[in-house]
């Protein structure tokens, strides 16, 4: 799983009158539907006694999937998951190395009352000038 990332050069929010500088930008790779998401639970379970908790596991560990290979995730009213990267910024491309990046947050639009939780998952981050794969 990656997340796949460029540069733009932006200013420091901070710093409105400093040089701008190059900024990591998460790129969203596919924009999942709830639709979507049910189709793949479906495809993997078997509901029984326990369908309540399997479709909200199945629904979890989806999410955390999908946001790990840089996808957007809407989930209707619930809202639309997606990745959020944060880096130093630097002035030239090739001074930009991807421990510049901090380690990335899901975000949802404001005013969602979600807690935040560390998925426990494993996320590549990848300069997109680095290719697929």
């Amino acid at each position: 799983m990656s997340v796949k990332f460029s540069l733009a050069r932006l200013r420091n929010p901070q710093d409105p009158d400093g040089p701008r500088k190059l900024y990591a930008c998460a790129q969203v790779r596919e924009e999942i539907s709830l639709d979507r998401i049910a189709e793949e639970i479906a495809f993997s379970s078997s509901l029984t006694e326990g369908d309540v908790l399997n479709v909200l596991r199945g629904l979890a560990q989806n999410v955390v999937n999908h946001l790990a290979d840089g996808d957007l995730v809407d989930l209707g009213d619930l809202g639309r998951f997606c990745y959020k990267l944060s880096s130093e910024g630097v002035d030239l491309v090739k001074d930009f190395s991807e421990d510049k990046n901090t380690p990335g947050t899901a975000a949802l639009p404001p005013g969602a009352h979600l807690p935040k939780q560390d998925s426990g998952s494993e996320v590549r981050i990848r300069h997109l000038a680095q290719g697929a794969g």
